[in-house]
């Protein structure tokens, strides 16, 4: 079984490969999770993307100021599961 710092390499090379427009934010790692059954790892990210000064609306001050991914591998040998947006 693969431990969690293996784990968080394979999710953020997945990442990379995914979704580099979010690997560019550089997510941090907020949460590690072995499911209950021993089956995957859940690796949960959150970035900030760079506050824009030329907000013109309403709307863009709403934005989301984070942005959460949930990457989950294997944890038998860190293959690709998934890659969500966990449930707030």
């Amino acid at each position: 079984m693969l431990d969690v710092g293996d784990a968080i390499v394979k999710a953020k090379t997945y990442l990379t490969v995914i979704m580099p427009e979010y690997v560019a934010l550089e997510p941090k790692v907020e949460e590690m999770e072995l499911s209950d059954d021993m089956s995957k790892w859940q690796i949960k990210f959150s970035a900030r993307p760079a506050s824009d000064p030329k907000a013109d609306s309403l709307a863009d001050l709403f934005r989301p100021q984070e942005i959460r991914k949930v990457v989950a591998v294997r944890a038998d040998d860190g293959s690709f599961v998934a890659v969500t947006n966990p449930v707030r």
